[in-house]
């Protein structure tokens, strides 16, 4: 079983704790609640739902006094007798009592929220480190209360720690550079920023760069949108990430400026992007001197709606074409040649 306090009486003078009283968890009856007067305006909106809980206090006698004697607390009263049955070995694990949230709990409940895993893979997370459920030391809805308190925790201020983070990271590193802007309803509607790591990349390897708004996955319903590169290991590299609410005309142009004034006003010789009319409209507002092409990816993509469909099912043409384009080493002469030929072959030197 397990105990509550129960009455605490202290001195007038000291404060002290005179008497205090420790009782079954089960001592008691719980007090019915007065239910609550509705406004009929109120009722017709939506009914009023009612959450069932278990019947915990049974009205058990089983308590003991403990008095102040000299500065000690000596047993005065006991009483053994339960009107329940007591808890197993087996079971007492699973009580409120037999479990608690510590450290590791919350910070892996934490870390593995930032990747998407929700509470329920992460108790299993526990489970296969500590080897089975009855070492994890909580429940699997101990985990999902905590998320839940956790994310309660920050509701309405995520945006302020969000910017926050970056005027901590700004005071630690004063390269770092970071711009965001608010909508008419002070809600964040664009982010930016760029670590010194990035903005040193982008010194040394920003003749060409990507920038990819296919990254739409987070619950805030924003478009994470990465300029990337190529260093001179073929590793690809970061050299800025944005975030925004709305892919138009307005904020493509917003990112663009902040890129270039990010790193000091130079622009790139090529910014590869996706075939997006904002993004089409946007660019030439911001770029003077920076070359616009098409993500390859995107283009083959769209390959079998705009060509494929024209030609007989059994066509080789998609392995034919793949094979000219998708090729690491490949002279500009060598490719020209292989893409005409392949062309010519299903004759769509006319097609739209």
């Amino acid at each position: 079983f397990t105990s509550r306090k129960s009455t605490t009486t202290r001195r007038k003078k000291t404060g002290v704790v005179a008497f205090q009283y420790v009782v079954c968890n089960k001592e008691d009856f719980k007090a019915s609640r007065k239910p609550v007067v509705e406004a009929v305006e109120d009722k017709s909106d939506k009914a009023r739902s009612t959450r069932r809980r278990m019947l915990t206090r049974v009205g058990c006698g089983a308590q003991m006094c403990m008095k102040n004697i000299n500065g000690s607390y000596v047993v005065t009263y006991f009483k053994e007798e339960h009107n329940h049955p007591l808890y197993t070995p087996g079971c007492a694990k699973f009580h409120k009592h037999g479990r608690k949230m510590s450290i590791l709990h919350k910070k892996i409940i934490i870390d593995n929220s930032k990747v998407n895993i929700g509470p329920v893979k992460s108790f299993r997370i526990m489970k296969e480190l500590t080897g089975s459920y009855d070492n994890v030391g909580a429940s699997k809805q101990d985990f999902k209360k905590f998320q839940r308190d956790l994310k309660a925790l920050i509701e309405g201020c995520d945006a302020q720690m969000f910017i926050n983070n970056f005027q901590n990271k700004k005071l630690l590193w004063s390269a770092f550079f970071y711009d965001y802007e608010l909508d008419e309803e002070d809600q964040l509607c664009r982010a930016f920023w760029a670590d010194p790591i990035c903005r040193n990349n982008y010194a040394l390897f920003g003749d060409m760069v990507s920038f990819d708004t296919t990254f739409s996955t987070n619950r805030y319903n924003m478009i994470f949108g990465p300029f990337t590169g190529v260093d001179h290991h073929k590793k690809c590299i970061t050299f800025a990430a944005a975030l925004i609410s709305n892919e138009d005309i307005v904020s493509f142009e917003w990112v663009f400026k902040t890129f270039v004034k990010a790193m000091g006003g130079n622009e790139p010789l090529c910014l590869i992007t996706d075939e997006d009319p904002a993004m089409k409209v946007a660019f030439p507002k911001v770029f003077r001197s920076t070359e616009h092409r098409f993500c390859m990816w995107h283009i083959m993509k769209k390959m079998p709606d705009k060509v494929c469909r024209d030609l007989p099912p059994d066509s080789d043409f998609l392995q034919k074409i793949c094979k000219a384009v998708w090729s690491e080493e490949i002279e500009p002469s060598e490719f020209e040649e292989r893409w005409a030929k392949v062309i010519s072959e299903f004759m769509l030197e006319n097609h739209d």
